[in-house]
C-alpha cells in the first residue's frame, strides 16, 4: 500500500483583509456601509472542503447574478485568510473567530458575530447546526436558510459512526433547523425524503448541484500521479462510505484484473482508516494506493485516466464523484441507494452496496471487457450531458429572493 498526497477541493481563493465586515472591490479591501444595508449573510467558511465546498463554490456566483438582477445585496461570512474571489458587489464579512470548526462553539460565536455586526435580513448555513444567536431579542428578524446535506448524523452507529449522544444532538439540532427555517435546501429528492421521516413539517427545496464545467474539459494524462490502469475510490473514508465493501470486493478479484485500486481522499480523512481496513489495505501491498494532497488538474487527470469509478456508500445526499467522472469519460459502479439512483440516472451500473461479491463480479467484467466499460462509459456520458442542460441551479436563490420580497417565514 502506498500513500501519498492528497486532493484539494477546486476553489478560488483571495486573502481578505483583518477588518471585521470588508468588501471586495479591485483587489482591495474597504469597510460595508451601515447595519442593514445587507440582504443575505451566506457562510462560506467551509469552502475548502470536499462535498460542501464544492456546494460554497458553485453557488456564490449564482446567488450573485440573482441578487443583482433585483438589486438586492449579498454578503459571505469567511474565514480571514480563506476568502473565495467573488465580485466587486459582494461584501465580505471575516469570521472572529477564523476558523472555527463545525458544531463548535466557536462556530457559534462566529455567527454571533456575523449576525450583530451586519443585521442582514437574511442568513444562509449550508450545514445544520442552529445558530443560537437567533435566539437573541435583538436577532430574531433574520429570515434562516439552511442546506442540509443528507441523514447521515441521524443513521445508526454501524453506518454514521455516531453514538447516541451525537445522534441525539444532530436530531435536535434539525428540529431546530426544521421549525426557524424559511426553507431546508437539500441537494436530492431523496435527501429531501429522508429528512422528512424526521421533520415532516419542515418545507424542504430541492437544489441540484451541477458539475463544474471544467470536468467537460479534456484534462492533461501527464498530470496524473498514477499512469498505471486503475480503479478509483474518490472521497473521504468515513463509515457511510463502505470503503469496506469495495476492498472486499477488490481483493476478490484482484489477481483476475490488471488494475490496481486507488483510494483518493483528503489527508485527514486516510488517518481515519479504523485498523482492519487499514491491514487489508496493506494487505494487498502495491496493488492499493493512497493519494495525498492534489492539485485540481492532477484530480482531474487522475478522474480521466481510471478505468471505473466505485461508489460504495451506505448514505449520500447525492454524491457528485460519480457526474465529475461521467463528464470525464471514466465508467462509474454506484451503490444502489435512492439518492445515487436518482443522481447517476442511467449513467451507471448499480449494486446492492452490502454484497461485495456483487459488486466483485461487476469490478471483473468492467476491468477485463473493454467494450462492456466503453458502453458504460458513454452511457454516462450521455446522462451527465442531459441532466447539465436541464438542471436548474436558480431554485435557491429564487426561494430566498421570494422570502425577502414577502419579508416573512
Amino acid at each position: 500500500m502506498h500513500f501519498r498526497r492528497s486532493w484539494l477541493p477546486q476553489a478560488q481563493q483571495a486573502v481578505a483583509s483583518k477588518s471585521t465586515v470588508a468588501k471586495a472591490k479591485g483587489g482591495t479591501m474597504t469597510p460595508a456601509r451601515g447595519s442593514g444595508s445587507i440582504d443575505l449573510l451566506f457562510d462560506v467558511r467551509h469552502i475548502d472542503q470536499s462535498g460542501i465546498g464544492t456546494y460554497i463554490g458553485v453557488y456564490i456566483p449564482r446567488l450573485e447574478e440573482a441578487f443583482a438582477r433585483q438589486g438586492r445585496t449579498l454578503a459571505v461570512l469567511a474565514d480571514r485568510d480563506n476568502v473565495p474571489i467573488v465580485g466587486d458587489a459582494t461584501t465580505v464579512v471575516v469570521s472572529e473567530p477564523s476558523g472555527a470548526l463545525m458544531y463548535s462553539v466557536a462556530e457559534q460565536r462566529a455567527w454571533d458575530r456575523a449576525i450583530r455586526t451586519t443585521r442582514p435580513k437574511a442568513v444562509w448555513l449550508p450545514h445544520y447546526p442552529f445558530p443560537f444567536t437567533l435566539f437573541r431579542s435583538g436577532n430574531r428578524g433574520p429570515l434562516l436558510f439552511t442546506t442540509v446535506h443528507d441523514d447521515n448524523h441521524l443513521l445508526p452507529e454501524s453506518i454514521s459512526g455516531n453514538g447516541r449522544a451525537r445522534r441525539m444532538y444532530a436530531r435536535t439540532m434539525l428540529e431546530f433547523v426544521a421549525r426557524r427555517s424559511a426553507a431546508i435546501f437539500t441537494p436530492s429528492q431523496a435527501a429531501a425524503d429522508a429528512l422528512a421521516a424526521y421533520v415532516p413539517k419542515a418545507r424542504f427545496v430541492v437544489t441540484p448541484i451541477p458539475v463544474s464545467e471544467a470536468w467537460f474539459e479534456p484534462a492533461d494524462a501527464r498530470l496524473s500521479p498514477v499512469q498505471d490502469r486503475y480503479i478509483l475510490y474518490l472521497g473521504n473514508v468515513k463509515r457511510h462510505k463502505n470503503l469496506k465493501a469495495l476492498l472486499d470486493a477488490y481483493t476478490q478479484v484482484q489477481q483476475e484484473i490488471p488494475q490496481k485500486l486507488v483510494i483518493a481522499g483528503s489527508g485527514a480523512s486516510v488517518k481515519m482508516l479504523d485498523e482492519s481496513i487499514h491491514a487489508q489495505a496493506a494487505a494487498l501491498g502495491d496493488r492499493v494506493e493512497m493519494l495525498g494532497r492534489l492539485e485540481f488538474d492532477e484530480l482531474r487527470a487522475l478522474v480521466a485516466g481510471a478505468d471505473l469509478l466505485v461508489m460504495p456508500s451506505f448514505n449520500e445526499g447525492a454524491g457528485l464523484p460519480p457526474l465529475e467522472a461521467m463528464a470525464s469519460h471514466t465508467a462509474v459502479l454506484s451503490s444502489s441507494i435512492p439518492s445515487l439512483r436518482e443522481t447517476c440516472g442511467s449513467g451507471a451500473d448499480y449494486f446492492d452496496p452490502k454484497d461485495h461479491a456483487g459488486l466483485a463480479e461487476l469490478i471483473r467484467t468492467y476491468c477485463l471487457d473493454d467494450g462492456t466499460r466503453a458502453e458504460l462509459t458513454s452511457r454516462g456520458w450521455t446522462h451527465v450531458t442531459q441532466r447539465q442542460a436541464h438542471i436548474s441551479t436558480g431554485a435557491a436563490a429564487e426561494a430566498i429572493l421570494a422570502k425577502l420580497e414577502h419579508g416573512s417565514a
